[in-house]
This record gives C-alpha cells, sequence and structure tokens, in this order.
C-alpha cells in the first residue's frame, strides 16, 4: 500500500553522511560502532501514520457510500454519469490524501533522521545503518538495533 523508497533513500544518504561527520572526529585506534534502524518499523507504529490509514480508510468510506443502492436498475446514461462523478472525487480525494502523505512522509524522515542522530550520540555508535526488506540500502553482519530507541524519542518517553 504505501511506498517507503523515498522515505528510506533520503534516510540512508543523511545517515552515511552523519557516520562520515562523526567518523571524521579523531584518529584514535577503535573499532567502528554500527547501529540499525528498521525505519519500517518506525513508519507503521508511529501514531501520526496510523491516523493516516484511519484517514485513508475513511475517505474510501466516504466514496463507496456515494454508490446508490439502486445501482443495477439504473440506465447506462445514469451509470455513465455516476461512474464520471466517483472518478472525479476519487481524483480530488486522492490528490488531497497524495498531499497530505507526502507532508506527513517528509516530517517523519526529519524526525527520524534528528533521533537517529541524538541515539548514536548517546549510545556512541559511529555508524546508523537503515534497515529494511523493501530498500536494503547495505549489508551488515552485526550492529546494535537503535529502532526501537528512536521510537522511544519520537514518542517524547526518553529522555
Amino acid at each position: 500500500m504505501v511506498s517507503y523508497s523515498k522515505l528510506f533513500g533520503s534516510c540512508v544518504g543523511v545517515v552515511l553522511g552523519m557516520a562520515l561527520l562523526l567518523m571524521s572526529g579523531g584518529c584514535e585506534q577503535r573499532s567502528l560502532r554500527v547501529g540499525v534502524v528498521d525505519t519500517e518499523r518506525i513508519v507503521r507504529e508511529n501514531p501520526k501514520f496510523m491516523e493516516l490509514n484511519v484517514v485513508l480508510s475513511d475517505e474510501r468510506s466516504k466514496l463507496y457510500s456515494q454508490i446508490p443502492r439502486g445501482v443495477l436498475s439504473m440506465t447506462g446514461d445514469q451509470k455513465k454519469a455516476l461512474q464520471e462523478k466517483l472518478a472525479k472525487d476519487a481524483a480530488e480525494r486522492s490528490s488531497k490524501f497524495d498531499k497530505l502523505y507526502r507532508e506527513s512522509m517528509k516530517k517523519l524522515q526529519e524526525e527520524i533522521q534528528v533521533q537517529a542522530g541524538e541515539v548514536a550520540k548517546d549510545k556512541g555508535i559511529d555508524l546508523v545503518v537503515v534497515n529494511t526488506m523493501n530498500y536494503p540500502a547495505v549489508l551488515y553482519t552485526s550492529g546494535e538495533n537503535v529502532t526501537l530507541d528512536i521510537l522511544l524519542k519520537m514518542d517524547g518517553s526518553a529522555e
């Protein structure tokens, strides 16, 4: 239903850029600390995103409720007029929802980036890798999963 590729593609660039900045800080000899974040989980469990899904469901219900009960007994011209009306209404609703979705995803992406940076700093992590099934960015063999830390910070539960 939802395409995450734009969200994750942007997150990968920012997160890897943050890692380069963190790594360029000194010449000390220590191993690289890696954190892993599952942005799909963050999106899926984010209350604002859940609200978007409710809005989308409501919009679909409103559109379907416009179909009259006696549609089968309508004439061909009546059905065509109804179809055109519903298509126009669906396009308008879709346009509004798409705009709302893009704005919400942009805000969420920015918040993930900020919180990933804070979690990385708090935990002394040098590199945060975006891990998603639909958009694999980097293959890794280990790393501390910081997804829950980011979810808690975004929720305001962690200080």
